[in-house]
This record gives C-alpha cells, structure tokens and sequence, in this order.
C-alpha cells in the first residue's frame, strides 16, 4: 500500500468516480485472460499519451460499484500491470499499483499511469486474435489516446498530435539537459553481478575461440593465434525478458553493421553476418555441455587463406551480449610480406583504438534495439604484447621508436550508459583503449587522440 499521504489524494478518486479524459473506471476483471490484459494495454498507452491518469478498479462506467468482489485482490499488483506494459507498449515505463481504502473499510486497486516522455507510447503488439483473426483489445504500431466519451482510441489526425508533440519536445528538453549533467560523471562503477556476468561470458568466448584453433586444420598464419589476439567483449544490462527474437537476430545484426560503418568501415566487420554457407553465422548452446540460451556463433577460419579476411570467432545472444576473439592483422602474411616486419613484433595504436572504436559503436547501436537498456559493460583484452613496438601500416605516420611493450598481456573494462556511449563516444573509447598504449609507454593517449584519429576509421 502507498504511504498515507498518497493514500488520501488517491482515496479523493473513490468517493465520486466518474470518468473522465484522465480517468479509466473499469470493473472487476480476471487479469489473466489475454484480452483482457490487451486492452487494459490500450488505455494505459492512451493515458500515458494523454499526458497521465488513473485506471480505477471496481466500479462501473457510470460510477457505481461492481458488486462481484473478487475474494482477493493478490493479482493486481506491480508486476502484473509492469508484465502488461512490456509485453504490448514501447518504451516500457512503470506505472504505480496501490490499493486504497474508501469509505466504509473496502478496498480498491489504483493504477496511476505516469505521462509519456520524449517519445510517445506506441504498441508493439497485437492483441490475441478473434475468430476472424482480428486482433482484440490492441494493435501493433498504433498511437493511443483519450478521446471524448471517454475511449481509449488510435490517433487519426494530424491535430491529435499537437498536444503529443509538445510534450515530447518539453520532455526532450528536460532529457537533454539531464544527459549533458550526466556526461561530466565518471564511468559507471561495475555492479557486481554484471561484472561477473561479463566476466564469465567473457571466459567462455575464449574457451569457444580455443577450440575453434585446435579444430582448424588448415590455418596458415605465422605465428601462434592463440597466444597472440585481443577479445572484445560487451555485456548490455535490461530487463531480463527484454530480448530480441531468435528468427529476427541476423536481421538486426545486418542493421546495426550498415549503422557502425558511419563511424568504422575497413572492408571486415565485426560481427558480420556473412552468408556464404562454409561461414555463415548458426546457433550452438551456450555452454559445452548443450545447456543454456542458444547463441548466434561465426567461425571464419574458413579455408586458412587470409588474404582479405581474418580468422575471427564471434559469437551473440538475444539477450544482448557479444564477443570477437581475432588475431593482429599485423600478424598476417600479406601483411609481413608488404612492410617487410615479422609477425608478433609490432602493433599499430589505429588498429588498437579503431577495433576500440567499432566495438563501442557496435555495443551503442545493438543496445537501441532492446527498450529497457539501462547501461552496457565492457571487458577488452589483448595477448600477446610482450617485445612488440609501435609503428603504424602507413610508414608516413611517425611513431617514436622504442616504445616496446614489456607485459604479455591487458584488459581494460567499464561500464556507461547508453547517453554516455552516443554523445561522449570519444572518452568511453579512450577508457578501453589508452591503458593497452600505455604498457608500450604511450602515455599522451586521450579522448581528443580519438578524435583526431577518427576520420581514419572510415577506410572505403
């Protein structure tokens, strides 16, 4: 129950119900029919688009009390209402569930929809189907609002609208200036369950990659992949029933690689979803054992010719994880052949910040696909390092000689919302990034390096 002083504003609504733009009187109802639970969507959208109102339960439409108590009021509660709101509406929101004494001691279920912020609410999803395969209670793609009688109805005019946009633009003010306030702060600290999460998804991409190697017959490259690759990892942190469906994955990961080329486009992406059969991407369980989600995976060792390719192992959930395990091109044959330096003996600071870069852009990206992203975690490692030197593919960049790494290996991890990845990519990049050039004694590696590098990231 609410703490009093709700309790007295909402029991106001409870001595003369009547229903109004912002008021919805609906009867007792079994919240577990799904049509039910679909129009109950419809209104909540249309009061959340109406700027905000209250669903008022146990009365009749012209304020009478429904006289059909149900024994026990258990199910309308926060998650019933919050499972509602999930399934049929975008963006998810939350809404409060109280139950209220009126006068002469019986009880009566509130729920107080909040109004809509920057963007209005819309359905996601049709209402269960009729005999006539209508869909009842909600369609999917419509815009509900209160309109006079009152109903919950679609918008079918341009001057519907009106009301609706300038709340989003004052909402979107409001957001603005909380976002800019929320750049100044420091990388979210990693809470301990999500860092445990990525860290374990983390171990089970390198133990996939591993076995990967030792199936590969016929990998030609010059020296151990295995002891010489970087892992990028991203972890995004939602609700756990916001998923993307399995059939649809391969669609949004096409999607969201066209998005990432407007920032880094090379030729090879990460996490490309080729066609070609021998390396198209298929699902495997998650863990070894066949347990577990399946998971989107990719082996292009392919036929061990690298000429324009690298052997990359990646591999993505539905429920919004990612990792790539790949080998330097530094490394690669065609590479040692045209600059005419062995392989595992230098490093190009591009390459490091470039794939930095991609993954960022990647993580940001995917994450606009789930509706309840609260932030995105990630953990990037690279082996291998020990005795190399920094030098970059185009000879007409100067690095200072003598930069040599002298440990074998790093990781770099952190966590940022969503609103810190697209308006301050820069510093998230640098943050995963600057530490690895640093074990080679780079020390002046900054956001504003990331900058400056960045019209390079667009190589075709």
């Amino acid at each position: 129950m609410a703490d009093n002083n709700v309790e007295i504003d909402l029991s106001d609504l409870l001595e003369n119900p009547s229903e109004a733009l912002d008021l919805e009187l609906k009867r007792w109802l079994a919240l577990d029919e799904l049509t039910v639970r679909a129009k109950l969507a419809r209104h909540i959208a249309a009061l959340a688009n109406h700027g905000g109102g209250y669903i008022v339960f146990g009365f009749n439409d012209d304020g009478s009390r429904d006289t059909n108590r149900p024994s026990s009021l258990e199910e309308y509660n926060h998650d019933t209402f919050s499972a509602i709101i999930k399934k049929y509406l975008t963006p998810v929101f939350q809404c409060q569930v109280s139950t209220v004494n009126a006068k002469g001691g019986d009880q009566y279920p509130i729920v107080r929809i909040p109004g809509h912020g920057s963007a209005p609410i819309a359905a996601k999803k049709n209402g269960p189907l009729d005999a006539k395969q209508r869909p009842q209670g909600i369609c999917a793609g419509k815009y509900y609002i209160r309109k006079p009688g009152p109903e919950s109805a679609p918008i079918e005019s341009a001057e519907e609208w009106s009301p609706i946009i300038r709340r989003c633009v004052l909402n979107d003010r409001d957001r603005l200036l909380g976002d800019i306030a929320s750049l100044v702060r420091a990388p979210i600290k990693q809470a301990s369950t999500t860092h445990s999460r990525l860290v374990l998804w983390h171990k089970q991409g390198k133990e996939r990659f591993r076995k990967s190697l030792e199936e590969a017959k016929k990998l030609d490259w010059p020296v151990s992949i295995l002891q010489n690759h970087c892992q990028f990892c991203y972890l995004i942190s939602k609700d756990d029933d916001d998923v993307i469906p399995e059939g649809s994955l391969l669609k949004v990961l096409d999607e969201v690689n066209n998005e990432v080329r407007d920032t880094v486009w090379t030729g090879w992406s990460m996490f490309y979803p080729f066609s070609r059969e021998e390396i198209a991407p298929a699902y495997h369980p998650e863990h070894n054992d066949g347990t577990g989600i399946n998971v989107l995976e990719a082996n292009l060792m392919g036929d061990g010719e690298f000429d324009t390719s690298l052997p990359d192992f990646w591999r993505v959930t539905t429920d919004g994880r990612a990792t790539i395990s790949r080998p330097y091109r530094e490394d690669r044959i065609r590479t040692v052949d045209a600059l005419g330096r062995a392989a595992g003996t230098w490093m190009s600071p591009e390459t490091i910040v470039r794939e930095t870069a991609e993954l960022v852009t990647h993580a940001r990206q995917f994450a606009k696909r789930f509706d309840t992203t609260a932030t995105v975690a990630f953990r990037c490692s690279w082996i291998g390092l020990k005795n190399r030197e920094l030098m970059d593919f185009d000879r007409a960049i100067y690095w200072s000689p003598g930069r040599i790494a002298k440990a074998n290996q790093g990781t770099a991890e952190g966590e940022w919302t969503n609103v810190q990845l697209a308006a301050d990519w820069a510093s998230v990049v640098a943050e995963l990034a600057c530490p690895i050039l640093r074990l080679f004694g780079y020390i002046d590696c900054n956001p504003e390096m990331v900058e400056r590098m960045a019209p390079r990231f667009i190589k075709l």
